[in-house]
């Protein structure tokens, strides 16, 4: 059936990821050998799966076998709140037996819509990637198949989000076209221009649009895997005004470090190791901070986390466990960029 590939043990991830392509829908069924139904296979399952590899992960790890599904003998009104709660993309339907027998596209039945807005600040000039941001604004540089940009909105599309700004700069006219008004993307997308850099917040005093949730703010330069409902989550568990995202940095250092008091050796320490916590570039605010921010001045969102924490505000940290790169440097977007290439997403 189209749609759906049997599971083996000589199945490989590129025949995987070359079936979710052939069938263009995002998502494929799988069945077990004996012809039954075992669960779904999905694009962001695929990129999971890709970023976060390690040598005792299993081919079928990526079946999501807990996925809702219908039968035959189903009323429709059940199937339709199925569609529209919680079958995300796609509803199997399945005989009395257990085997697949089409495919309902959830795509075409209206969703719960998450009401967060999402900022997305893809203005910056990349200069530290050379040639390669010449004639592309960085969130375009190609990521397999797909610029960043376009990846970081599939992502946040998976979640539930509908209402996205792009700030935008450099080479504004490149993500103008490529994107539209979000429509292809069964989203809505505003423009907010920036005549000169504003920073990493500066552009938000632009946004006329009075925002009633607590929205998302992000770089539009980074991969990520992570679980967005969980971060939305945390933040209003945790009743905060600010969350900022931050991921484990290691670092070992090249010498042998001494440490020493009024010229006397306390300790030898070989090369150590030490571990930071970074700002990942991903932030949950709620409404009235927008309008904290200077109008049309250039001002970076680490300057609000600093007046919060000086005011005794307690914003937050959500500590990123998924996959998490910051393309800023030409190694990473090449390494990052390589392993897309390398299984052909």
């Amino acid at each position: 059936m189209k749609h759906s590939i049997t599971f083996s043990s000589q199945l490989t991830l590129k025949e995987i990821i070359q079936a979710l392509d052939d069938h263009g829908r995002g998502y494929l069924a799988v069945n077990r050998p004996e012809g039954t139904f075992w669960g779904m296979i999905t694009e962001r399952a695929i990129r999971n799966y890709i970023l976060n590899i390690n040598p005792r992960k299993e081919l079928s790890d990526l079946i999501d076998d807990k996925i809702s599904f219908a039968t035959v003998d189903m009323p429709q009104s059940q199937i339709d709140n199925l569609l529209t709660t919680g079958a995300g993309a796609c509803l199997p339907v399945l005989d009395r037996e257990g085997k697949l027998v089409k495919i309902l596209d959830g795509k075409s039945y209206k969703k719960t819509q998450k009401p967060n807005p999402v900022v997305i600040m893809a203005g910056g000039l990349g200069s530290r990637l050379g040639e390669l941001t010449h004639s592309v604004p960085k969130p375009m540089l190609p990521m397999g198949h797909k610029p960043i940009l376009h990846i970081i909105l599939d992502s946040l599309i998976d979640y539930g989000f509908a209402n996205f700004y792009f700030c935008v700069n450099y080479k504004a006219e490149v993500i103008r076209e490529y994107f539209g008004d979000g429509k292809a993307f069964g989203v809505t997308i505003h423009y907010i221009q920036e005549k000169e850099s504003l920073g990493t917040a500066g552009a938000l005093s632009l946004i006329e649009e009075k925002f009633e949730d607590p929205f998302i703010l992000m770089n539009g330069d980074l991969i990520t895997t992570l679980n967005f409902d969980s971060l939305l989550s945390f933040h209003q568990e945790r009743n905060s005004q600010a969350t900022m995202c931050v991921h484990e940095y290691n670092q070992r250092l090249p010498y042998g470090v001494v440490h020493t008091r009024k010229g006397k050796i306390l300790d030898l320490e070989e090369k150590p190791f030490h571990t930071y916590f970074v700002n990942a570039g991903i932030y949950v605010l709620n409404p009235h901070l927008k309008n904290r921010i200077p109008y049309n001045q250039f001002y970076d969102i680490t300057s609000l986390f600093q007046e919060m924490i000086a005011q005794k505000a307690e914003p937050n940290a959500y500590i990123i466990n998924e996959f998490w790169v910051d393309i800023g440097q030409l190694s990473e977007y090449e390494a990052t960029r390589e392993v897309f290439v390398d299984f052909g997403i």
